[in-house]
């Protein structure tokens, strides 16, 4: 159980691009799933929806927290780089949505404003998603592609 509790909430090591978006993968199955049930709580009863969104929402931010500090470890990035990639985009967004007011200054601040939330969050999926890690060991551990091939030779070897 403990390894389940590491591989979901632990945010110390490296993860390659394959377990990423493995664990993306899962991370979404599991987000429609559980949508399911809040919407169903949601019928049933509105204390019951609030009360079960409190204790799923919390862990739902560490496991996507987790999975995303992991990678940027792995291209040798500390977890910070998350509000450049997540944080920012999503301010500049509700910012560009205060900007939009008539006239051609407020559509060119809202245009400018959105344009920068979208290029910040290019910027995050190429470098989190499809960038190679750092190759060798790292500030934050070994290389985890190594340590793959280690693993399934010593399985190959039993």
């Amino acid at each position: 159980m403990e390894g389940l509790f590491e591989f979901l909430f632990g945010a110390s090591g490296r993860i390659s691009r394959a377990k990423y978006w493995r664990s993306v993968l899962i991370y979404c199955i599991a987000g429609l799933f559980v949508a399911v049930i809040l919407s169903a709580a949601f019928g049933i009863a509105t204390p019951l929806f609030i009360v079960m969104v409190v204790l799923v929402f919390i862990p739902w931010l560490m496991w996507g927290f987790a999975i995303h500090t992991e990678r940027l470890h792995d291209r040798d990035k500390s977890a910070w780089w998350l509000v450049v990639f997540l944080l920012l985009p999503g301010v500049l967004g509700q910012i560009a949505k205060l900007a939009w007011f008539p006239g051609g200054i407020g559509t060119v601040l809202h245009s400018m404003l959105a344009l920068a939330a979208f290029a910040l969050t290019m910027w995050g999926f190429v470098e989190i998603g499809c960038l190679r890690g750092t190759a060798g060991a790292n500030t934050y551990g070994p290389d985890p592609l190594i340590e793959e091939r280690r693993n399934r030779a010593a399985a190959a070897r039993r």
